[in-house]
């Protein structure tokens, strides 16, 4: 395991398949950790009982990161019932009210919730972060996008319009705050199972269909798991990776190469 003793992250989004197990895997790695999910407490508050039975001080909120009051009133929280925050973990994703669907058949009444969801509520959060992070001239900043805002993805238009501009803010703030000392990067998964692709299988033939050709065009010919994605983000946290910003770095079995 990467070592990340004593130091203090904050986990967006740790309610999803994904978020769970980077909660999990940095309280593994050594870190105190503050969880934070929107509507599903039971996975956040599985990965905050695991930190707590590593010794691990650990606090669990409900937030709604789409607000930025919420957002910075929570990260406010943080700093004062921990001290201090090391890192910024963002896993929080998108409503897909509607599943995968053709762009020109989506209902565009759900195109904000997607933006919000997959794009500012890294934004809000990132903003009281970095001001702390600056007054302390250290910090990681690291989102969870898609290898889908790199080259696109049929089915997922606007949540891949919110996936770019994960990308293009990281890599602006990379140059911004790094004179500071601090570092932001995007993780790129590719297909990784969990409950978006068991949701797809569920859906009958085609959705199996899917499934199996997204495996045929992955070199490492596998779903990539989310321990894959949880240790890229411990390394990216790590002093080792401290000349390591403004990448969006995929993991995705050789998928995207780029």
């Amino acid at each position: 395991m990467i070592d990340l003793s004593g130091k203090i992250v904050l986990i967006a989004g740790a309610s999803g398949g994904i978020g769970r197990e980077v909660a999990r895997y940095f309280a593994d790695c050594g870190c105190d950790v503050a969880l934070g999910f929107h509507t599903r407490e039971a996975p956040a508050r599985s990965a905050f009982d695991h930190a707590l039975t590593l010794g691990r001080r650990a606090l669990i909120n409900q937030v709604d990161t789409s607000d930025i009051a919420a957002a910075r009133a929570w990260v406010n929280e943080v700093i004062a019932t921990l001290g201090h925050i090391d890192v910024l973990v963002s896993c929080t994703g998108a409503p897909l009210p509607e599943g995968f669907s053709l762009f020109a058949k989506q209902d565009p009444s759900t195109w904000r919730g997607m933006i919000e969801g997959q794009l500012l509520s890294f934004i809000y959060l990132c903003r009281p972060v970095i001001e702390h992070m600056l007054e302390r001239r250290s910090g990681r900043v690291i989102a969870l996008s898609s290898d889908g805002g790199k080259v696109g993805e049929s089915g997922t238009a606007v949540v891949n319009a919110g996936n770019a501009g994960l990308i293009g803010f990281a890599k602006s703030l990379a140059r911004e705050v790094g004179r500071s000392g601090i570092t932001a990067n995007v993780v790129c998964p590719g297909p990784i199972d969990g409950p978006t692709l068991d949701a797809l299988r569920s859906g009958g033939d085609t959705g199996a269909r899917i499934v199996d050709e997204m495996v045929r065009r992955v070199p490492m010919k596998r779903l990539g798991r989310a321990t894959d994605i949880a240790a890229t983000m411990a390394f990216l946290a790590s002093d080792e990776a401290a000349y390591i910003t403004g990448q969006a770095i995929s993991v995705s079995g050789g998928l995207v190469m780029n």
